[in-house]
């Protein structure tokens, strides 16, 4: 975002509310006035943190340009107008408040709502919801064999390919609650391997309901991964959380 079209809270590193919004001409008048220093902090809503200006070479320029050092003419403070006028019935903005403003979810501020901030809540509930799929799936394949996984015999475990899919899919879950979420390329290629194999097993039985279940899980999963929007990715982590809790039934009851 240009500095010219952003909007700037500001507060001391020893205050607790914040004062804002202003544009960078407000911020700069604010700056000659004395009212804000290069110590000053402001809201950076890329990394959802509080920064002092001087860390941000840009801003620090365009509010202390090294030009204005040469004036040897003040102004006269007298005439200026003070942005920060406290009139009757006014009030401090609070950390909390300003923090709903950056994410556009206040009335002054919601057709400005950052995308970027959206994109990141919704890529987060997927990343949770592929996680509880993959486990909840692990355990629908592993625990019905848990005395061949547990004896470690690696042919023999081999023999059992709904294991093999369970230790697959339980791999990929931890490494997602470790954030590495590169393995989504891996984790897509799990959900259609499980629905390939599981939905065959139950096709030819002509078991129709743990087959759509594995359908469920397998499209939930793999949009879970790939939607970055959050009405998509509810929606597919209902499908795959519904249907993976379907497959755990189907495999424990039978």
């Amino acid at each position: 975002m240009s500095l010219s079209t952003q909007e700037f809270y500001i507060r001391k590193a020893e205050e607790t509310d914040a004062r804002g919004p202003f544009t960078l001409e407000q911020l700069t008048s604010l700056a000659e006035n004395g009212q804000a220093d290069a110590d000053t902090l402001y809201y950076d809503a890329a990394t959802e943190s509080w920064i002092a200006i001087n860390s941000n070479a840009a801003l620090l320029d365009a509010l202390f340009p090294a030009k204005k050092s040469l004036r040897v003419k003040a102004k006269d403070v007298s005439q200026l107008k003070t942005l920060n006028v406290v009139n009757e019935g006014d009030r401090a903005i609070t950390v909390n408040e300003m923090l709903l403003a950056a994410e556009g979810r206040t009335e002054e501020t919601r057709d400005r709502a950052d995308p970027a901030i959206a994109q990141a809540k919704a890529a987060g509930v997927g990343l949770y919801s592929a996680m509880a799929i993959l486990f909840i799936t692990a355990a629908a394949y592993i625990l019905p064999h848990i005395d061949v996984v547990m004896s470690a015999d690696v042919l023999a475990i081999l023999q059992v390919p709904m294991a093999v899919l369970g230790l697959l899919n339980l791999g990929l879950g931890v490494c997602l609650s470790l954030s590495a979420v590169g393995v989504y390329p891996t984790v897509r290629f799990a959900a259609m391997l499980g629905f390939g194999f599981a939905g065959s097993l139950f096709a030819f039985d002509n078991q129709f309901l743990p087959l759509a279940y594995s359908a469920a899980t397998a499209v939930g999963l793999y949009f879970s991964t790939i939607f970055i929007n959050m009405p998509g990715v509810l929606t597919a982590a209902a499908l795959g959380v519904l249907g993976a809790c379907g497959l755990a039934q189907f495999f424990f009851t039978t």
